[in-house]
């Protein structure tokens, strides 16, 4: 029986695509296109063995995790190595077109693969990964979710604004009670403490926790991208507000229970 691979720190990966726009751009400006197949070898060492051959991943988990705090969330290895694996074909395809002397083809690939890895470090859109995802939902595979990772939502601690036009809770989900309903991920190591925090400071409330993987249709309607992605919602299903991370809803409770003591 296959096994589920351990979840990653995305931090990992992000920086090892930094390292890779960075190394292929100074190649490029100093016209020294052996840099491209040295970070072709990089990048297939980490895609084709995982981390623990990757130098820059080694490199990271040696000397730049430990210095680190935490990460707020932990992902799926599987659609960064494809990734990067991309990143492999693109330039071995670049290395064989400097070595037949198509010089512009050569950096044309190589700087479209530094290009993404540069989107990918920065502002954690990546393309690869989101290829990942799409093949295994062509393929009916159901394990497989995307975490969204940009900065600015991730550290962000105030309180979210309000969203209209979200369906409204599924009757089959409703309890009469007002809900929070928690989408949740196998690799969500902050999710079971969030959950328990709502449980907590909600308990006349009704909390339903999701599998994602499980509930696919569902998590596309709520445009669930992260995990945790909590819908709260009234007693008849209307959604007050979708809040996306663990940090967005740290900040509802917080506010809802400054809101409790204003009113008391």
């Amino acid at each position: 029986m296959a096994t589920t691979p351990a979840p990653i720190d995305p931090r990992g990966p992000r920086t090892n695509q930094a390292v890779l726009a960075v190394a292929l751009v100074v190649g490029f400006l100093a016209g020294q296109w052996l840099v491209v197949p040295v970070f072709g070898v990089v990048l297939f060492l980490g895609a084709a063995f995982g981390p623990r051959w990757g130098p820059v991943l080694r490199i990271y988990g040696a000397v730049l995790r430990p210095r680190l705090k935490p990460p707020h969330e932990l992902e799926d290895p599987r659609p960064p190595r494809f990734a990067a694996a991309v990143g492999v074909v693109f330039l071995a395809a670049s290395t064989f077109a400097f070595l037949f002397g198509a010089t512009t083809l050569g950096w044309t690939l190589a700087l479209i693969v530094a290009a993404l890895a540069a989107a990918a470090a920065t502002t954690g859109i990546c393309v690869g990964c989101e290829m990942y995802v799409l093949l295994v939902r062509l393929r009916g595979g159901v394990r497989v979710v995307t975490i969204e990772r940009e900065e600015s939502e991730l550290f962000d601690t105030q309180r979210p604004e309000r969203k209209g036009g979200w369906a409204p809770i599924p009757v089959a989900h409703r309890t009469g009670q007002p809900l929070w309903l928690v989408f949740t991920t196998e690799f969500c190591a902050v999710c079971p403490k969030v959950v328990e925090q709502i449980s907590t400071q909600h308990s006349d409330d009704s909390v339903l926790v999701l599998n994602v993987a499980e509930h696919l249709d569902l998590a596309s309607v709520y445009k669930v991208r992260r995990a945790p992605t909590v819908v709260r919602a009234d007693a008849d299903g209307t959604v007050i507000v979708r809040l996306a991370g663990a940090d967005s809803v740290r900040a509802e409770l917080d506010a809802l229970a400054r809101e409790s003591v204003t009113l008391a």
